[in-house]
């Protein structure tokens, strides 16, 4: 397994703000101006494995952030997503994209995925 970049290799002078649980730096291969990851401070592989004081800590950051992002600089609005398990690349562990969108920037136009015909029943059922 590769070190993890978030564990072992950020340096200090990186980081743009950080909260009890979280660090926030510039994505270093941003999709536009102003992407920003939330990395969390500790080693997890998925939001499932977040204790839910992490998870507040988390959404109540990313709230923050994106009201900032909204009043500072000229954008329709933020998406956010975040990758989990062997999602994720290599060498990093959970974190969160806030990513600055224009309206019309082709955002969603430039993803292709192979779609799956799963049946949904027995997630459905859990809900």
């Amino acid at each position: 397994m590769t070190e993890c970049i978030f564990c072992h290799q950020l340096k200090a002078n990186q980081l743009l703000t950080q909260s009890q649980y979280f660090k926030v730096v510039f994505d270093i291969d941003p999709i536009q101006k102003g992407h920003l990851l939330l990395i969390s401070k500790d080693h997890y592989t998925s939001l499932t494995q977040l204790p839910k004081e992490v998870r507040y800590d988390l959404i109540d950051l990313q709230a923050a952030l994106v009201a900032k992002l909204e009043q500072h600089l000229p954008i329709s609005g933020v998406t956010s997503v975040s990758n989990d398990k062997e999602l994720m690349d290599e060498g990093t562990h959970f974190h969160l994209h806030l990513i600055p969108r224009l309206t019309n920037d082709s955002f969603w136009e430039s993803i292709t995925i192979n779609q799956e015909n799963w049946d949904l029943t027995p997630f459905l059922k859990h809900l």
